[in-house]
């Protein structure tokens, strides 16, 4: 007995119900004989590297960012400070100068300006482990892949993805996730990923030329980022507030992450966390004239089994009451 697919399927995408169109498939106890994917279903109406603007007032978009070590940036102010981490650009110099670097800040830290500093040589420790481990990382992608395209592959075909993945990976790793070279644009599709009304079509059939096709501009969404943590301005205090936002445009995507905290003098509120698709943002707001502090966190990662491979953080905390 053969059982068909309907034409039209609800999916879940981006936090909204849509339709995608299913090319009807026989289906076999053992084997799927064929799948479509049309992503402009998906994607509709939105650019493939044009990410949704950050707010403007978080100060790291006009403050002058300082380059510590491959991959990381920090921003410094009175009682402020900010950091840009970009893992995949992580290398052993980079942990061995922000590892100087936080012993530096920690000399003279407060209780939660060391437990910050703390976590930050945790993560960049991390996450230069993790990216140093190049079949993890394409392990990671690949799922975030079959997990938006759940294609029935066969072996050769799937080590063919991961061969162009393992390239993708390097080339993510030499430019960073913001300078990648350009390749891969959606209006140079190749007639048979195409479909009449402008999206793109993948079928076991077609999935070779995909692969082919694959590049990081592509492949990956383009991602802007935003944490502040500094103090109140009606009144004495501390607040944070982190944001993040992706384009929706890509062939994969994985997971934005936002987290804030504040306190002072007896005004403890409860920590925010925040993390899904496309968007995600948390604000944190404390009241008092001693004991301030602030702190902020934002990032985007793929999820692989319990490792989390970050691609891009911002990363802020506020010691001032005013």
């Amino acid at each position: 007995m053969k059982k068909v697919c309907k034409e039209v399927q609800e999916v879940k995408a981006g936090g909204r119900t849509r339709g995608v169109h299913v090319r009807p498939f026989a289906w076999n106890p053992k084997v799927l004989l064929a799948l479509l994917v049309v992503l402009s279903g998906l994607f509709a109406g939105c650019g493939l590297r044009a990410a949704t603007a950050t707010p403007s007032q978080s100060p790291n978009q006009s403050a002058a960012w300082m380059e510590l070590a491959p991959g990381i940036r920090y921003w410094e102010k009175e009682g402020r400070v900010s950091l840009d981490i970009a893992p995949p650009l992580l290398t052993e110099e980079s942990v061995q100068k922000f590892a100087e670097y936080t012993q530096g800040r920690m000399a003279q830290a407060t209780l939660e300006e060391k437990a910050f500093w703390e976590e930050q040589l945790r993560f960049v420790k991390e996450q230069h482990a993790l990216w140093s481990d190049e079949e993890l990382v394409v392990s990671a992608l690949e799922n975030a892949l079959l997990g938006k395209i759940p294609l029935p592959l066969e072996e050769v075909q799937r080590q063919e993805l991961r061969a162009k993945l393992r390239e993708i990976v390097r080339q993510l790793k030499r430019y960073g996730p913001d300078n990648l070279p350009p390749g891969g644009e959606r209006e140079n599709l190749p007639p048979a990923l195409k479909t009449p009304d402008g999206g793109m079509v993948v079928g076991l059939d077609t999935f070779p030329l995909l692969v082919q096709y694959l590049a990081p501009q592509s492949l990956f969404p383009s991602c802007s980022l935003s944490a502040s943590a500094m103090p109140t301005t009606a009144s004495p205090g501390a607040k944070a507030y982190a944001f993040a936002s992706c384009s929706t445009g890509s062939i994969i995507w994985g997971q934005v992450e936002t987290r804030t905290s504040a306190r002072a003098a007896n005004d403890w509120p409860p920590p925010c966390y925040d993390s899904g698709w496309p968007t995600s943002q948390c604000m944190s707001v404390a009241y008092g004239s001693t004991g301030c502090y602030s702190s902020a966190w934002a990032g985007y990662y793929y999820q692989w089994t319990d490792l989390r491979v970050y691609s891009s953080t911002r990363s802020s905390y506020n010691s001032r009451c005013f």
